[in-house]
């Protein structure tokens, strides 16, 4: 017991230093916020004769690109001030004060919380519209700073249209409470995104007011939306490839081995510096890339091209499944594909409807199942847990999906592989060793001891080739 007795005076002294070193910090952390709330007060003086902070100085220099974005972050600033939601001016104190406090929100739950209720317009009931504004904003945002530079996609709409039909089924309102619920399981990184570049701009745009100017180019922020392997431009499909907007829409989903197989993270020191502090909001890791396996408008439809075209490739997949109806499912594995008796996959393992609702069906280990020859037990390809009514079931004859239980015409399926770029090199290199023995086998000279016992001698002799000798 005489081990664990501290001095009382040592205690204070060690908590005294803590506190102090704790306030260091924090103050550092905020020193961007109150530059910030300086330079913006000046501005709107300035430029509009306004005292204090002004809502159009604040979308001029923070979200020129984002005026819906600024309009809502800006009231809600002014509401958790006490001041009415329509005002158009803010105390730099204030402003100060509430940047600390949004920065301060580090919860996953709570930061998705203060988003939605920042959308419903600070009420606790939420519309299809106003949520409508949400996933737009957040989707423009990501394709603004996608890798390859801004981007479009012809299914926007009908991709974000599914989102809000599962979210709300068919009512004309739901609680904030139960949207932060849904969209923590079903698009668990989706706000997310907002909040990162949202503390992004607060922490880092008075750089630009001290160079005193406005810019209409985004900030340097590196989101994760997979980079996807072109097709030739000499490829005729009769229907596009994957789709930017669910590619934008799974990334807010799927576990992170799907998005970014390696981790390249800069090094981080244990004191605390500026990049220390935007770590704990901004990801720094590199996009994967996808690179398409299987393409069933261009390889064909069946089990036999599945198997070729997926087999020995060691990295995660995403699989997608198009049926009659608009019905579109994604499977992620988590292993490499294999024929198998039994389920199998790791936890990051996954099950999805795309469209025409987005939600995820299942997720777990032992996920996945696919056989095509092994007698006496389901042949085709199955994802589920319940392995006596898994939710999507493929048949042999890769002609028709059953999903849920209700059976659909299968159109066309998918294969992405999301590892690194040696998965994809290593089987590609087992297959060019494969055709060199198979065509090594073509060669091989048979002596006519050999011809006499050789089974193919009997099969021909059957046909009526009976004087038949080999090569």
């Amino acid at each position: 017991m005489g081990n664990h007795n501290t001095h009382p005076d040592n205690s204070k002294r060690s908590l005294s230093r803590n506190s102090s070193s704790v306030d260091i910090q924090e103050k550092s952390q905020l020193l961007p916020i109150e530059k910030l709330a300086k330079l913006l007060a000046n501005k709107s003086l300035t430029e509009d004769a306004i005292e204090g902070i002004g809502a159009s100085a604040f979308k001029r220099y923070l979200f020129p690109n984002y005026p819906e974005l600024s309009r809502r972050l800006f009231s809600f600033l002014a509401v958790n001030a006490g001041l009415p939601g329509s005002s158009h001016v803010i105390s730099p104190n204030q402003f100060k004060l509430q940047s600390e406090k949004l920065l301060g929100i580090l919860a996953e739950e709570e930061q998705v919380l203060m988003y939605v209720r920042m959308f419903a317009d600070n009420s606790d009931e939420i519309t299809p519209e106003q949520f409508r504004d949400l996933l737009f904003i957040i989707y423009k945002i990501a394709m603004d700073h996608y890798a390859e530079g801004p981007q479009s996609c012809r299914q926007t709409f009908k991709t974000i249209q599914a989102v809000v039909d599962s979210a709300f089924h068919k009512k004309n309102v739901v609680g904030v409470n139960y949207m932060t619920t849904w969209l923590l399981g079903n698009c668990p990184r989706l706000v997310i995104l907002l909040h990162r570049y949202i503390v992004h701009i607060l922490s880092t745009s008075y750089r630009i007011l001290v160079e005193k100017q406005a810019t209409d180019k985004p900030p340097e922020l590196e989101l994760t939306t997979p980079v996807l392997e072109k097709s030739s431009p000499l490829d005729e499909t009769p229907q596009p490839l994957l789709p930017l907007s669910q590619v934008w829409l799974l990334t807010t989903t799927l576990p992170p081995l799907y998005t970014r197989p390696t981790l390249t993270s800069p090094s981080i020191n244990t004191s605390f510096s500026a990049q220390n502090f935007l770590a704990k909001f901004l990801d720094f890791s590199c996009p994967s890339h996808w690179t398409i396996l299987y393409n069933s408008s261009q390889h064909g439809l069946g089990a036999n091209r599945f198997l070729h075209h997926t087999l020995s490739y060691r990295g995660p997949t995403l699989t997608f499944i198009r049926g009659e109806n608009d019905l579109e499912l994604c499977c992620g594995a988590t292993d490499e594909w294999r024929e198998s008796h039994v389920y199998w996959g790791r936890e990051e393992c996954i099950c999805l409807q795309i469209l025409p609702l987005f939600k995820v069906l299942d997720r777990g280990p032992k996920l996945m199942y696919l056989n095509t020859s092994i007698r006496g037990y389901p042949l085709g390809l199955r994802a589920g847990k319940d392995t006596r009514k898994p939710c999507i079931e493929v048949n042999n004859s890769f002609d028709q999906v059953m999903f849920n239980g209700v059976p659909f015409r299968l159109h066309s399926v998918e294969v992405w592989g999301c590892g690194t770029p040696q998965s994809r090199e290593i089987q590609l290199d087992i297959k060019q060793w494969q055709l060199k023995q198979v065509e090594k086998q073509r060669q091989v000279k048979m002596s006519s001891k050999d011809w006499l016992d050789h089974p193919d001698r009997y099969l021909l002799e059957m046909a009526g080739r009976q004087n038949y000798t080999p090569s």
